[in-house]
Order: C-alpha cells, then sequence, then structure tokens
C-alpha cells in the first residue's frame, strides 16, 4: 500500500509539471506572435525582455545578421536611438542627486563658448529641467548633424555647434513653456555632463551609471560592426528589403548613440521601478523619479492636461492604457522602452530595422497584451455644454519640429479643426481624422485614448492654441493657407508651360521662340545633374558639401536670377505677341514662387548649414 505521504507530493509534482507546461505553452505563443509580426512586417530580428513584479523574461526572433544566418539573441548588442535619451536623462539625475548639478542650473551660463540667442534670457534662460523635458524652445536638429561622413567618434560635443553659425541655438519659444523635441537640447546635456565632471560623458555614464547597475555590455562608447570600434556582438542593421546598414559616427551622439541588450534594459526597466533604489541605498533622489514622465508647468500642463514629457519619459496612452514610455530610432534599427511603475511592469524591444513602411505599433500591442496591463479608467465626456464653434479652423505647428522645414510644414501639416454637435474633428493632410470628444474645462479625449489628449488655451499673447502635450497648434488664418497654397499651384503652373513649351520649341529648333525662355529652361533642366549625383551617392553625405549638394544650392540658388534675366529679355522685343504674353505671364507666376521661397529662406537650397 503506497505511503498516504506520497499523494500530496505527487500532487505537487503534477500542478507544478502542469504550470510550466502552461507557461511554455504561453511564452511558445507570445514568441510565434512576435515572430509573426516580425515576418509579416519584413523586419530582421528582435530581442526583447519584459518584467512583472520582479519576474524577468527575454527573447529573440530572427536574425542577427543575415549575410551568415546570424540568429538574434538576448545577448545581442544593438543600437537604441533616441531610447539613450532615457537613460542619459537618468546619468543627469544622478549627478542633481549627488549635488554637482540642479535641475535649476543655468546651462547657458554653464557653457558660455556657445551662442545662444535667447529672446527671454533675463528671465527665463535655458536650465538643465527644460533640456531633459525638451522644452528648451530649441530646433530639433539640422540636417547636417545628422546625415554627414564627417564626424569621428572621439571629436569633441561642442563640434555639433559650430561658432560660425549664430541661429543654430536660437530659443523659439520661452524656455519651460511648450515641448519642442530637440536633440540639440541632448547633446548640450552631453556637455553638461562633461562640464561638472571634467571626463568625457561616455566614460562618465559608463562608469557611474551603467556599471552600478551592472549593465555590463552596454555602452555610450561608439560601437559599429566594423572597423576600430567593431564589435562581434553588434547585429547588422537593416533598412527596407534587408538593405544593410552599418553604424556611423553622429555630431549630435549624445542624443542618439547607446549600444546595449536586451538582457542589460530589463537591469534599468528594474531600477527606474524601485523608486531609485540601488543595493538598498539611494541612488536617484526619490522626487526626481517621481518626475520621470510629469509634464511639469508648460502651457499645456498647466491648462489642465497631464500627458507630455518629464524629465526622462513621455507619458503615453495607447491601447487602452497609460505608461511611461519613449521610442527609438537610428540609421538601421528601432526600438521601444515603456514602464507601468503602479503595477510593477515594464518592457523593451529592438529591432535591427529602421522601415518607414512597418507598423511598430504592432508589437507595443503584443507586448503590453502579455504583461496583462490594466486598462485605464475612460474619461467621458462631462455632459456639460461647451462651446466648440470658437475652436474651429486652421492651426499651424507652433513651433514645428524642425526650423530649416518651417515653411513646408507651414502647407502641408497644418490641421482644420471642424465642430459636430459634440465633438471636434482635427483632419489633417498627413494622417486620418481625429474625433475629440469634450469633457469640460477645454480638454478633449481622442476616441481612441483613454485619457485627456488635447486641451485648448489661450497663450499669453492672446492666441488660440490646441495642444496634446506633444504638439502645439496655433490658430491662423485659412488666407495664409489660401494664398501659398495659391502660389505653390501657379508657381507649378508656370514652371510646367516653360518647361513643356521650351522642350517642344528646342525638339522643333525655334530659335526666336526660345529666345525668352531658353535661359529658364536650360536652368531647371541642369537640375538633373543634383538629381544624379545624389543617387550616386551615400544618403549619410546628404548634409555635406559634395558636387551634388553645392551643384543643388548653385542651380537652385540661380533659378530666380534667369527668371529675372528672361523677363527682361521678353520685354525687350515689343510689340509682345500672344506667344510671349504666355511666356512673360509664366515667368511671372515662376518668379512670384521663388520670391515666396526666398522669404522662407527655400532658396537656394543648402543642407550643409
Amino acid at each position: 500500500m503506497p505511503n498516504i505521504v506520497m499523494y500530496p507530493v505527487l500532487l505537487f509534482i503534477l500542478f507544478t509539471s502542469y504550470v510550466n507546461t502552461s507557461f511554455a505553452a504561453a511564452n511558445s505563443t507570445f514568441e510565434s506572435k512576435i515572430s509573426g509580426v516580425l515576418t509579416k512586417e519584413n523586419l530582421v530580428g528582435i530581442s526583447w525582455s519584459t518584467i512583472v513584479d520582479n519576474q524577468i523574461e527575454v527573447g529573440a526572433a530572427g536574425y542577427a545578421n543575415i549575410a551568415d544566418s546570424q540568429p538574434m539573441q538576448v545577448t545581442t548588442q544593438m543600437h537604441v536611438g533616441s531610447v539613450t535619451k532615457s537613460v542619459l536623462a537618468v546619468g543627469v539625475l544622478r549627478l542633481i542627486t549627488q549635488g554637482k548639478l540642479s535641475l535649476n542650473t543655468n546651462v547657458e551660463s554653464l557653457l558660455p563658448e556657445l551662442n545662444f540667442i535667447n529672446p527671454w534670457g533675463d528671465t527665463s534662460p535655458i536650465r538643465v529641467k527644460h533640456l531633459l523635458e525638451h522644452t528648451a524652445g530649441l530646433d530639433n536638429i539640422r540636417m547636417w548633424q545628422f546625415l554627414s561622413t564627417k564626424p569621428s567618434p572621439n571629436m569633441p560635443l561642442k563640434g555639433a555647434f559650430p561658432a560660425d553659425d549664430p541661429t543654430l541655438l536660437r530659443v523659439r519659444t520661452e524656455p519651460g513653456t511648450q515641448y519642442v523635441y530637440s536633440n540639440m537640447g541632448y547633446n548640450l546635456l552631453g556637455m553638461v555632463i562633461e562640464r561638472v565632471t571634467s571626463v568625457r560623458y561616455e566614460y562618465y555614464l559608463d562608469t557611474e551609471l551603467l556599471k552600478p547597475i551592472e549593465m555590463d555590455d552596454s555602452t555610450f562608447e561608439f560601437v559599429s560592426q566594423q572597423g576600430m570600434n567593431a564589435s562581434s556582438l553588434l547585429a547588422m542593421g537593416y533598412h527596407e528589403n534587408n538593405v544593410q546598414q552599418l553604424a556611423v559616427p553622429m555630431y549630435a551622439r549624445a542624443a542618439g548613440q547607446f549600444t546595449t541588450t536586451a538582457q542589460d534594459m530589463i537591469k534599468f526597466i528594474a531600477f527606474l521601478l524601485s523608486d531609485g533604489m540601488l543595493d538598498g541605498e539611494v541612488f536617484i533622489a526619490s522626487h526626481l523619479m517621481a518626475m520621470l514622465s510629469l509634464p511639469n508647468k508648460t502651457d499645456a500642463h498647466n491648462a489642465g492636461l497631464n500627458i507630455g514629457h518629464g524629465l526622462a519619459l513621455a507619458v503615453r496612452d495607447r491601447h487602452g492604457v497609460v505608461g511611461m514610455c519613449h521610442p527609438g530610432t537610428t540609421f538601421g534599427f528601432r526600438a521601444y522602452i515603456c514602464i507601468f511603475p503602479e503595477e510593477n511592469k515594464g518592457f523593451f524591444y529592438t529591432i535591427n530595422t529602421d522601415s518607414e513602411t512597418a507598423d511598430y505599433e504592432k508589437f507595443n500591442k503584443l507586448f503590453i497584451e502579455k504583461l496583462a496591463v490594466a486598462s485605464a479608467p475612460v474619461v467621458l465626456p462631462s455632459g456639460a455644454e461647451q462651446e466648440l464653434e470658437n475652436l474651429t479652423g486652421i492651426y499651424f505647428l507652433a513651433p514645428n519640429n524642425r526650423a530649416e522645414f518651417e515653411f513646408v510644414d507651414m502647407i502641408f501639416n497644418f490641421i482644420w479643426v471642424a465642430s459636430a454637435n459634440d465633438h471636434l474633428t482635427l483632419k489633417s493632410l498627413q494622417s486620418k481624422d481625429k474625433i475629440l470628444l469634450p469633457l469640460g474645462d477645454n480638454l478633449f479625449r481622442d476616441i481612441t485614448r483613454a485619457q485627456p489628449s488635447h486641451v485648448a488655451y489661450v497663450n499669453d499673447d492672446e492666441e488660440l492654441m490646441l495642444s496634446n502635450g506633444l504638439k502645439t497648434y496655433q490658430k491662423g488664418s485659412l488666407i495664409t493657407v489660401v494664398f501659398y497654397w495659391l502660389s505653390l499651384a501657379l508657381g507649378i503652373l508656370g514652371l510646367t508651360y516653360l518647361v513643356l513649351t521650351g522642350l517642344f520649341r528646342t525638339c522643333t529648333w525655334d530659335k526666336e521662340k526660345l529666345y525668352g525662355t531658353g535661359l529658364v529652361l536650360l536652368n531647371i533642366l541642369l537640375f538633373i545633374l543634383p538629381g544624379y549625383l545624389f543617387t550616386e551617392q551615400s544618403f549619410l553625405e546628404f548634409g555635406d558639401i559634395t558636387p551634388a549638394s553645392i551643384s543643388l544650392a548653385i542651380l537652385s540658388g540661380l533659378l530666380p536670377i534667369s527668371v529675372l534675366v528672361s523677363l527682361y529679355v521678353c520685354y525687350q522685343k515689343r510689340p509682345l505677341r500672344k506667344v510671349q504674353k504666355f511666356d512673360s505671364a509664366s515667368l511671372v507666376l515662376l518668379l512670384q514662387l521663388c520670391i515666396v521661397l526666398l522669404y522662407w529662406n527655400q532658396l537656394p537650397i543648402i543642407f550643409w548649414q
């Protein structure tokens, strides 16, 4: 007869076996889902890690390198783009905790060698907290600062801010008032670290941040797949259609140069969930940890919106849950980190494919489902009547993300706000319509979100603003859009006429009719040269001074001159015949567009400044 004591033991073994089998099956199902999305979106490889109440899981799928069929591993090193900012920000918070820096440190005074142009400098200088929160009002990045083959891994960070460009560090909005994403701002934080520690920021962060957290396979130093900085653990980066992309140094490297692994990043997430404690001691002050994703005193926040960016992360309301997250993109890689402190959960993943067509949001949804993150309570309309008609109209980005494309954003990235009986509709040329439900107190909720997502307010200049915490729009005039669209349409009409008639006259060798428009036609046709030269060079040289960029600058700069000369030639032949009147009218149409582009500094087309 079996010993009766064995029954509980057998039951425990059977139960444990059942649980382990169920867990393995669930994990296998999740991995198959990840692999399915990876294949469907035509991505090469992914590694990830999750944490739930200190229980860690890691995984990988796909390939680290297609050429040698190297499978992706959780220990494979990957570049993570702007996820770098979240890690670097914690390094800055460490310095603040140690008393070597403060959130209110005046960056303009700390870095006097730089040419800051801050109209609010006397009362609102740029402070460390503004750089961390992206509220310094600085431009995001210039073309040459990230598309260039000139920077080296060890060049001074100051190289991103040459003294001969007095407009580079122009403050566009009063510091602290608006979120304006800025890679330049985080490069400045790298310089701040170096100024207060007297060592390279890479060395400080590697030794004083990564080492204590035991992120042994991570580094802020430049790591590539080939050359002197090569690492055998680093995955190859790819673009669409599996086009290989080697890692390259950047001017603004402090904003996006960080190499890590899924295993290391879960240690970082575990630290973020520990309220700043490390090995039983305070590593980051708790009041700073409480501000990791808290938007603080921006105009939108003061108006009642709690969505925005804090000292290291941004509040993200997606798929019915609200988390503290940060995405990352760099050459050949994508990454994402998200934590849910109230539930002690978080996830990280990185993909060695930077694709413009892939839907990476599918991965976020899968990880949220895997972690069983609690749904955020949906905020319902208050039921109180709210005047919506006053909010309708055209809104322009204020400011736009990159100053050099302000004109382009004005005519293509505006939004049109329309009202119905019980909601607002946001229309744009770039995305699907968004339906906003009024919640009262000028707060609104996108129907795809759970929490208030937008707020309308009047700024100090009595201008009506609409913000989602990360983008701010200012109400403008429909006449502005009509004027510039009409200018663009008429300019293209004139250009089309001149090209088509010019080609026809060239083919029929009508020298008399070519006399007035031949110069413009030649100018336009010569744009084929820079177009061809650009196809023959790497896209990484787009911001460099090359034959392609030089020829583009010269030809675009000559265009208004050739139009003026052609107009002069046409009007010398009096009386004007009908065909010459058409030629002159077309030249005038093209000239007015050139004047508009000159006014907005779009001519000549120069990407190296």
